[in-house]
């Protein structure tokens, strides 16, 4: 019993980070409507904007928050050069530019650092808690807890504020919202880089749990599509719903199977969710996109 209990925490705990990052894609593809390929590549750019200022002596809690900034500007950018010129384009054009950006990052990453993994320290980095037989890392459960306050602060946002209901408005029809007054172009930007900035954080979280490469992006980036295909294209609580399950379903597969099938078992479960309930496990009755 003890031993499940382990994998459940455990499983729950790495649910977080998942749905952290799937909720980054998920608000980009319900304003967007753009499969953001490159969703995994801005936790990279995240991880590593942290071990630069860790290494530059900025305190690791301090080096987290700056992720967050330094990710956003990032995708500010890679918005205007990538997707904010093919706006009017098919969204399947978007998708290809996305996957551009991908490929442009990681070896972006491999010219400044090389493929190695770099290493990160946190001041949690080693620590444990042992509770009723169960033993947690410390930094696992700042990154668990760091995500789930973010993705209930998003939700408040979406549900509580004029930009939140702007967003919902953008997502749901764009061309209503924008004869409503709602700047839908300044919605879209604003929406991408606060998706991107979210995913910057969970690098930074990660970072001290896996060490930063180039190519950590690509795990991240399958298994966050996992999540908002479960969850629901576009649906915010079922991107955290997605996160927790994808997460669960892992480390149980891991402990009791191997974990050389864990992410073939995820997409087993994946392929059997399109096929029986194509619109998600948890969807808002109205078709709400965010």
């Amino acid at each position: 019993m003890t031993v499940f209990a382990q994998q459940v925490v455990n499983g729950l705990i790495n649910g977080t980070v998942y749905a952290l990052v799937a909720l980054g894609l998920t608000l980009i593809y319900g304003v967007m409507n753009l499969s953001n390929f490159a969703q995994g590549e801005f936790a990279m750019v995240g991880g590593f904007g942290t071990y630069l200022l860790v290494q530059a002596g900025l305190p690791y809690p301090l080096a987290v928050a700056a992720a967050f900034l330094l990710a956003g500007a990032v995708g500010f950018v890679v918005h205007l050069l990538a997707f904010h010129p093919l706006r009017q384009n098919d969204p399947m054009t978007m998708m290809l530019s996305s996957l551009g950006v991908s490929l442009f990052l990681v070896n972006l990453a491999q010219y400044l650092f090389s493929p190695d993994p770099q290493v990160v320290h946190s001041p949690l980095s080693g620590q444990t808690l042992h509770l009723f037989g169960i033993y947690l890392s410390e930094q696992r459960l700042l990154a668990a807890l760091v995500s789930l306050v973010l993705c209930g602060l998003i939700y408040g946002l979406l549900q509580y504020t004029s930009f939140g209901r702007s967003v919902r408005a953008a997502s749901l029809d764009p061309d209503t919202a924008t004869l409503y007054g709602i700047q839908t172009r300044r919605i879209s930007i604003l929406t991408f880089v606060l998706g991107v900035a979210l995913t910057g954080v969970a690098g930074a979280l990660l970072a001290p749990l896996y060490n930063v490469y180039p190519t950590m992006g690509i795990s991240l980036t399958l298994n966050a599509f996992a999540v908002v295909v479960l969850g629901g294209m576009g649906n915010v609580p079922g991107a955290i719903a997605g996160g927790l399950l994808v997460g669960l379903v892992q480390s149980l597969a891991a402990g009791y199977i191997s974990s050389g099938f864990q992410d073939a078992i995820v997409f087993g479960v994946l392929i059997a969710v399109l096929i029986f309930r194509p619109q998600g496990i948890l969807t808002k009755v109205r078709g709400e996109k965010v």
